[in-house]
């Protein structure tokens, strides 16, 4: 009787050893593949985008009413400064005191594009010439301003963002505009200065009482330098 029970107690185990293993199906093989990409810088012209929604695809044309020659500096390369707005103040009237006129812009803004690829960061600095007119007129002291920028780039982009700045015109010295840093300002970035349009009070010029001389037409010449690192 004792070797009647080992016997089946062997069969019980053996059995439920056998069916604790996942059957191993047959003929089955495994490979690995690769896909592959490499970049070149584009050396080509990037159009100014939507200042206002950098996403769209269709920008309004002209971009700023207020200044509807320009479509931009047409720069080619692979590091480039896309599009610098001209500032409009319109005609205004003389008055006692010293006065701060607004631009009639509503979303005056530069734009920089970096597809170098590389991440060597950039800096742009603007300078500004005195008001002066035709028959060599200075609006003396007058002082042009930029002040509460931002910063926009499409959705998608990654990069981290350059650093804006106010640019206050108040000697001949070059002002910072915007500086990205190493690793920073990869695509494309504009820097805008919205507001109101008609009365922009974040483009401001500032006009010194008994500087101003009736029926002249006074200019500035902002000079835009954008550098291939960061200062």
């Amino acid at each position: 009787m004792k070797v009647i029970k080992l016997l089946v107690l062997g069969i019980i185990l053996a059995g439920a050893a056998y069916s604790s293993n996942p059957v191993k199906a047959a003929g089955v093989d495994s490979a690995v593949s690769s896909s592959t990409i490499s970049f070149i810088p584009d050396e080509g012209t990037t159009n100014p985008v939507d200042p206002e929604d950098p996403d769209n695809p269709d920008p309004p044309w002209p971009i700023d009413p207020e200044d509807p020659g320009n479509g931009g500096t047409g720069s080619i390369g692979a590091l480039t400064l896309d599009y610098v707005s001209n500032i409009q103040f319109g005609t205004q009237k003389i008055a006692s005191g010293n006065i701060t006129y607004y631009a009639l812009n509503k979303n005056p803004f530069v734009q920089v594009t970096d597809k170098r690829g590389t991440g060597e960061g950039w800096s742009l600095k603007a300078q500004a010439s005195e008001f002066t007119s035709e028959d060599r007129k200075v609006l003396a002291g007058a002082i042009l301003s930029f002040r509460n920028g931002r910063v926009k780039s499409l959705s998608g982009n990654v990069s981290a963002p350059p650093e804006a700045y106010d640019v206050v015109f108040d000697n001949m010295d070059a002002k910072p505009v915007m500086m990205a840093e190493e690793g920073a300002g990869r695509g494309t970035w504009v820097d805008v200065f919205t507001g109101t349009g008609g009365d922009n009070r974040n483009v401001q010029l500032k006009v010194l009482e008994g500087s101003a001389d009736t029926l002249i037409h006074y200019t500035a010449e902002i000079t835009w330098e954008l550098s291939n690192a960061p200062s």
